[in-house]
């Protein structure tokens, strides 16, 4: 009896500790499959001519340099190297053509290629929030809470379909931190090399990225106790030299074209300093209250209770990680809190831009909800404790966080399948259905979409063609401004009502 029920508990044990390290991908497997389903989302202003157009330079001039340094050329040499497969098939049937290769640069095959690998690589995110928390705290479902809530954020969601600098710049910083921490908690100078590497390459990736080399230089200050100071200052200056050699190695340029990396970044530097069409605002104050409204309203949920929620759980997980161990803290925020205090002096928000800090603050609601969960299960065990049947509450609250998540995810699914009808007359429909449901509100239909309704509906009631006498308008997104540029861009609750695909969140970026 005594050796079954020893087999059983190891059996047990190890149940766990698959659970524990496999759980992971459920969240990984939500993101990357809504990703994959809605690849094929249309047009993205940047891909073409700002990742892919380089590419097309370094082919025709034979040369690995972009000639293009408004960005690091990480992101370059990744979009050559996904062209691979082509070379060397050009190679084997004797085409060694450029021009072959700059047909395939211009295909949809190759972009969606390029899109699929930006999904899988920017998506190990979850994977690096996962072991952080592990790491850092030991409880798993903490963990997976994390990664689950950056996996289901529909903003973090679309950004990672796009070949852009963002989300690469996303994981490369969760992958920094990580690999920091580890190196403050292990005092091992191999980890705190391997994190100076990760953040050069982020620094390759988008210049801003360069932040990252706070944390690794936190974790080597920090992590060199015993160290005698000439010991600790040779330790620092090994690891930024290890940053500005990955650095250097990934954008190459910076020496053998240092006039054009200068122009390109004092372009960039100009153009978010001085405003970008709509979403153009204030240096200072308001650039950081439209980004606190964002994160509060915005990030975690397109359901406004969700995202609030969730944020204010934030709050309390950021002043609980400040209350632990000050040096971990410190390399945790050290990161996200220079690149928001940077980007809040800036004339222009682009909220993918933001993405770089979700990994931090997904674990920071992690850590709120655990302190939340822990509060309610407090004295569950006292036989006085003075707030009975707290043990049902805390279930209630692992529920209640279950169901965000849920409703989460279902909005990501939808979004993805709405993607896939994006060629068939489903959202003219869904405009006329509205109008119908909302029968005591008078619509004024620009001409669009009054001929387009007149062909799947038959006549409504409450539409108008007296401008005095509408309550609202209906109109395509193309109709709404002279210019893409004069649309007021980044706000919550821009319209009543969107009807298309959503590949984007339309009130984030009415000038798509």
């Amino acid at each position: 009896m005594m050796l079954a029920s020893s087999t059983g508990k190891t059996q047990l044990q190890s149940a766990v500790r698959v659970l524990r390290y496999t759980s992971v991908l459920l969240p990984l497997l939500i993101l990357i499959g809504t990703g994959l389903r809605g690849l094929d989302f249309g047009l993205h202003w940047d891909e073409r001519p700002w990742q892919i157009g380089p590419v097309k330079q370094m082919v025709r001039s034979g040369n690995l340099l972009p000639d293009y340094y408004n960005y690091p050329s990480f992101d370059y040499y990744l979009n050559l190297l996904v062209l691979a497969p082509n070379v060397i098939s050009s190679r084997i049937a004797g085409e060694g053509s450029s021009e072959r290769l700059l047909r395939t640069l211009d295909s949809a095959a190759y972009l969606m290629r390029l899109r699929a690998v930006y999904l899988m690589i920017t998506s190990l995110s979850l994977i690096w929030v996962y072991l952080l928390v592990m790491q850092w705290r030991g409880a798993w479902l903490e963990a997976l809470f994390a990664a689950s809530l950056l996996a289901c954020s529909w903003e973090v969601a679309y950004h990672l379909r796009w070949v852009a600098t963002d989300g690469m710049l996303m994981q490369f910083a969760a992958l920094t931190v990580l690999l920091a921490v580890h190196a403050l908690k292990s005092r091992r100078e191999s980890w705190l090399m391997a994190a100076a590497v990760v953040a050069g390459l982020g620094c390759g990736t988008k210049y801003p990225g360069g932040l990252l080399v706070l944390p690794v230089v936190l974790a080597g200050f920090f992590g060199a106790t015993g160290c005698t100071p000439r010991e600790k200052a040779a330790r620092l200056i090994k690891a930024a030299a290890v940053f500005v050699v990955v650095y250097l190695t990934v954008t190459p340029a910076t020496i053998l074209e240092p006039g054009k990396v200068a122009h390109g970044v004092l372009y960039e530097m100009k153009h978010y300093a001085t405003g970008h069409g709509g979403h153009t605002v204030g240096r200072g104050l308001e650039h950081a209250w439209r980004m606190l409204t964002y994160f509060a309203t915005v990030f975690f949920s397109p359901y406004l209770a969700i995202a609030l929620l969730m944020f204010a759980l934030a709050i309390i997980g950021s002043a609980s990680v400040i209350a632990w161990d000050s040096h971990e803290a410190a390399v945790f925020l050290v990161f996200p809190v220079f690149y928001l205090l940077y980007f809040s002096t800036q004339g222009t928000m682009v909220v993918r831009n933001l993405l770089a800090v979700a990994p931090f603050m997904a674990i920071a609601a992690a850590r709120g909800a655990w302190v939340v969960g822990e509060f309610l299960g407090r004295n569950r065990d006292e036989p006085t404790a003075r707030l009975p049947g707290v043990a049902w509450w805390r279930a209630v609250w692992a529920g209640l966080l279950g169901a965000t998540l849920c409703l989460n995810a279902s909005w990501l699914i939808a979004s993805a399948e709405s993607i896939k009808a994006r060629h068939t007359d489903r959202f003219v429909r869904d405009a006329a259905g509205y109008i119908r449901a909302h029968s005591d509100t008078i619509f004024l239909l620009s001409p669009r979409v009054k001929r387009d309704v007149a062909v799947v509906a038959p006549p409504l009631e409450n539409v108008t063609v007296d401008p005095a006498k509408a309550d609202v308008i209906m109109l395509y997104a193309r109709e709404g401004m002279r210019r893409w540029h004069d649309w007021p861009a980044s706000r919550r609750g821009l319209t009543r009502a969107c009807f298309g695909p959503r590949e984007v969140n339309f009130d984030m970026y009415p000038n798509w």
